[in-house]
């Protein structure tokens, strides 16, 4: 495994608002529902939310983690933090060592976006585990959900370096279930990068992306989800968007067990949407016509093991990668190590430390 990194963080605001960032340092489960329930809501400033969470295994209160972002009000939520006290300003970017645990009683988190803000929200670095969605109303996820297509943000999304396990939904017989993560904005980008994606059951998907505009998805790994509608056609990721899903360096495998189970439907799902357009990413199995395929395999990862689902020196995935997909490079993977180790980017989530020489280790 790869050493920790360590980052001293200084207190930026988003580039998109001048006012000021607003910093809520938590080491604890009633401190970031705090945080979440007191977010700015002021029209009178473009003042910025951050929640710098420190590293620990967090249990969700009833109901899970909620909290509402208005016009104007970028919201950055990030874990790792390792000070001691109620300082946050040392930072690791290991997201396993920030876990937000559901109890399999609720969704761990809900950022809300009513009537449609128009400011920036990211989550990184985080662990959603064991969250069932659920509710007689709307959309839900067991893991985290930002938003929905009603009413949907008008802000910029990153999802970033992010693991979704374990988690669950159940439907209300109308609206998305989703395991791991449900993301909607029309804003100029929703980007889901560098993010762990497994053992998520729901009747819709493990992740669900939904944007009038493009949607850019790279250097994830998809493994071991269950999607339980036979009324749709499951899949792992699922997504809708009129300006088309950009899928680069991804890891999509073992999310189907049966006839006619995907790990991604590549067409387009309704009349002047678009559907995917891929790049060097790893598919299992898939269906429907892509706009454009170029560098597709379909390859056993070659996981280290069971649970763990870095590379192993075996893997024909590392250096597969490009590294320039259409919505960034990250600069790190999951464990915090550099993105690029050797020649290229390596496809999923994890970022190989093998190096070869002359066909040696």
């Amino acid at each position: 495994m790869k050493s920790m990194l360590i980052l001293l963080v200084a207190c930026i605001a988003p580039a998109a608002f001048a006012g000021t960032t607003n910093v809520h340092c938590v080491n604890s489960s009633e401190k970031l529902a705090n945080a979440l329930a007191l977010l700015s809501t002021s029209a009178a400033n473009t003042d910025a939310d951050e929640i710098r969470i420190h590293t620990g295994a967090y249990s969700a209160p009833e109901g899970g983690w909620v909290g509402s972002v208005t016009t104007h009000h970028a919201l950055t939520v990030r874990g790792g933090y390792t000070d001691e006290g109620d300082t946050c300003t040392q930072q690791t970017l290991d997201a396993s060592m920030t876990v937000l645990n559901g109890n399999d009683t609720s969704g761990v988190m809900t950022i809300n976006t009513p009537l449609g803000p128009d400011s920036d929200i990211e989550v990184s670095g985080l662990t959603f585990q064991h969250g069932k969605g659920g509710g007689a109303f709307g959309p839900n996820a067991g893991g985290l959900k930002i938003g929905d297509p009603g009413p949907i943000s008008n802000g910029k999304i990153l999802v970033e370096r992010n693991i979704f396990r374990d988690n669950s939904s159940v439907s209300d017989g109308f609206s998305q279930a989703i395991g791991g993560l449900l993301a909607a904005t029309d804003g100029q980008s929703l980007i889901v990068r560098g993010n762990l994606f497994v053992n998520n059951t729901s009747p819709n998907a493990a992740a669900f992306l939904y944007s009038n505009n493009a949607i850019d998805v790279s250097n994830n790994t998809f493994a071991g989800n269950r999607s339980t509608d036979s009324a749709q056609i499951p899949v792992a990721l699922d997504y809708f968007t009129f300006g088309g899903l950009f899928s680069t360096n991804n890891i999509y495998w073992d999310n189907a067990i049966g006839s006619g189970q995907f790990d991604i439907d590549l067409s387009a799902h309704l009349n002047g949407a678009k559907g995917a357009t891929l790049v060097h990413d790893d598919i299992q199995t898939s269906t429907g016509t892509a706009v454009s395929a170029t560098g597709t395999m379909q390859a056993d990862p070659k996981f280290v093991g069971t649970g763990d689902f870095r590379l192993s020196v075996a893997s024909t995935l590392i250096d597969a990668g490009v590294d320039d997909p259409s919505g960034g490079l990250a600069e790190v993977d999951l464990d915090g190590a550099p993105r690029i180790d050797a020649a290229t980017a390596d496809l999923g989530a994890y970022e190989s430390s093998y190096v070869f020489i002359d066909g040696f280790e």
